[in-house]
């Protein structure tokens, strides 16, 4: 079984690592450690994982694996990238062809292609003349749709797919797709990453009314708790 009451006490295991997992949280690039340390809080690679949070040190460590976990997910995700993209290549390109000449002027035109369009403008003419591009929507949406497929699939293999690098301690092991569905494709695992969904959804609503701190807070919060969890799951799948 999943504990969760363990997963979601970890945070408060102790206040002074709290504390700087949510400064640390604050600052760009350096916020790397923060993913590196939620990671470390899975457990995974360890011989006998704790009930409260790694230490906060090997800095360098833990800003290495928080990046890889990083590229990790960008790669994962770029079959949705490519799509999405792709999609909405076709969608500007069969608007502007639909609008050109009677509701876009060319001088209009050449102010979209160099990015200088008012945006006000833009939108006041697509929701004018929303019927002309209707046909465009229809015939793009199945395409944006797939794109948002794939990046549900993305999000929901990234994590079993970086603690499977972190067990075997290679970047490549990310991408040993067997190895990562097996840990995936499992009930526990659906039900712990809809959980870590609403955790995300419920603390971000509830905390961005904290000043500053808000964001800072609910990141590691959601970052500690998940990991916790899914390194439950992949250490009994």
């Amino acid at each position: 079984m999943v504990n969760y009451e363990e997963a979601v006490k970890k945070p408060f295991t102790d206040l002074k690592k709290l504390v700087i997992g949510i400064v640390l949280s604050l600052i760009p690039i350096v916020n790397f450690t923060v993913t590196g340390f939620a990671i470390e809080s899975s457990g995974v690679g360890k011989t006998k994982p704790s009930k409260g949070m790694p230490e906060w040190k090997d800095w360098w460590y833990l800003f290495v694996k928080g990046l890889a976990a990083l590229v990790i997910s960008v790669i994962y995700l770029i079959p949705a990238i490519v799509v999405i993209l792709i999609a909405a290549g076709l969608a500007i390109g069969d608007i502007a062809s639909a609008l050109l000449g009677t509701v876009i002027t060319p001088e209009l035109m050449s102010q979209i292609r160099a990015g200088n369009a008012p945006p006000e403008q833009i939108g006041m003419i697509l929701r004018q003349n929303w019927y002309l591009i209707l046909p465009t929507i229809i015939k793009v949406a199945p395409i944006f749709l797939v794109g948002l497929l794939l990046a549900l699939i993305a999000s929901f293999l990234t994590p079993m797919a970086i603690l499977n690098y972190v067990k075997n301690k290679r970047f490549s092991a990310a991408f040993d797709f067997g190895a990562v569905s097996r840990k995936a494709l499992t009930g526990k695992y659906f039900v712990v990453w809809l959980v870590a969904i609403v955790l995300t959804i419920i603390l971000g609503a509830i905390l961005k009314f904290v000043p500053f701190l808000g964001s800072a807070i609910s990141l590691f919060l959601v970052s500690v708790i998940s990991y916790s969890l899914y390194g439950q799951v992949y250490r009994k799948v």
